[in-house]
């Protein structure tokens, strides 16, 4: 337990992975922290949203949805930007990339190597920095093309770390907008690091499930030098059909956690 505080460890740990990915359910967070019950979440939870740390809000009336708020990142030092709200597409979008975390988080630790990652809050955070709302929106807007999804950092046994940019796609763009995107993308792969990006790239991977979008993605990284550098899946399985038990360590069947 901290002192001088009724919060506990596992308290900030919840407050630390919602601000990191922007809003999650119970439900990952069950999974994210290996709980034996989803009740036990949701009692931290309510807790945690008394003390006015974590909001909750239900989108199109069924998905229920926690966030973050200014006082948690205050309490926490997390170097994240706060969302103010949650509308279908940005909860659709934020909740399949934190599936997505938690997918190779899963698979990393059942092969026994490594996986970290940055959220597209903390990069958002780190390359826009503060200032009041105006100047935030205009430099995010100005930017907002150079800041991937989310960045996962993949260590092979032999120590070796491939820095991915992620995009998860979940309408097809006009042709326009990819060619923008890939001419990003080739001046990234070639460059050791670029100016105004946290990180040097080695690969790009988009998640889509639209097959339209796949042609779209390989049309364009095909006119590509670094072309064999970008790689376009399908949104795994077990996400989209909630079979977590295929890739929880150590077999659990998830079944009695519920869902969130």
């Amino acid at each position: 337990m901290l002192k001088y505080t009724s919060l506990k460890e596992k308290d900030l740990a919840y407050l630390t992975f919602i601000l990191r990915n922007g809003m999650v359910t119970a439900r990952q967070i069950m999974l994210e922290f290996c709980e034996p019950n989803i009740h036990r979440v949701y009692r931290r939870l309510r807790k945690l949203e008394d003390k006015k740390f974590v909001r909750h809000e239900r989108i199109a009336h069924k998905v229920g949805v926690y966030l973050g708020t200014l006082e948690a990142r205050k309490l926490t030092n997390v170097s994240v930007t706060v969302p103010t709200k949650a509308s279908i597409y940005t909860m659709q979008h934020d909740l399949l990339i934190t599936d997505l975390i938690l997918y190779y988080q899963f698979q990393a630790q059942k092969n026994g190597l490594e996986f970290k990652y940055r959220t597209e809050r903390e990069i958002r955070y780190a390359m826009i920095g503060t200032g009041d709302n105006q100047s935030k929106l205009k430099a995010y807007n100005a930017k907002r093309d150079r800041i991937p999804d989310a960045v996962f950092f993949f260590k092979s046994a032999e120590g070796n770390v491939t820095t991915t940019w992620v995009e998860l796609e979940l309408n097809k763009k006009e042709r326009k907008r990819y060619d923008e995107k890939f001419s990003l993308f080739e001046e990234l792969l070639s460059s050791k690091k670029a100016s105004d990006q946290p990180y040097a790239y080695d690969q790009v991977i988009y998640f889509a499930d639209d097959v339209k979008i796949h042609n779209a993605v390989n049309e364009a990284k095909d006119r590509l030098v670094n072309a064999n550098k970008i790689s376009v899946k399908k949104i795994p399985h077990v996400i989209l059909e909630d079979r977590w038990e295929e890739v929880l360590p150590g077999g659990s069947d998830g079944k009695e956690r519920g869902s969130g």
